[in-house]
């Protein structure tokens, strides 16, 4: 199973999604201040974020930024979840085949398929 690096700033949404990763078998680790975030990504060994694309003093677009410019998670996959439509924030960041778009609040259906098609199988559900 991965290890997944959450990023939110809202503490219920941490912690909804955190269990519901837990119970399908990944190692997760929560992170409520994104400029802390990629460090945490950093050493954690993290195989994926799933980041909150806005935030106070540091949106998603920045977070992703700094993870790329690191060595450690420059090929990070990142799946951004938002309230925003999805289309309006793909045109704001560069395409990636290693990032995704999910609208809040999480549909867990939808987030076990981002989390296949950017780790593939072997981080595949129990």
């Amino acid at each position: 199973m991965a290890k997944i690096l959450l990023v939110d700033d809202d503490e219920t949404l941490l912690r909804v999604v955190a269990d519901y990763l837990r119970s399908r078998g990944h190692r997760v680790e929560t992170c409520a201040d994104p400029e802390a975030a990629a460090a945490r990504a950093e050493a954690l060994g993290a195989d994926l974020a799933i980041v909150d694309y806005e935030m106070p003093r540091l949106k998603g677009t920045d977070l992703l930024t700094e993870l790329r410019r690191r060595p450690a998670t420059g090929g990070l996959p990142v799946a951004f979840l938002s309230g925003a439509e999805a289309l309006l924030l793909a045109a704001q960041v560069p395409p990636d085949p290693k990032v995704r778009f999910l609208k809040k609040p999480a549909d867990f259906d939808e987030l076990d398929r981002a989390v296949l098609a950017l780790l593939g199988p072997e981080a595949g559900t129990p």
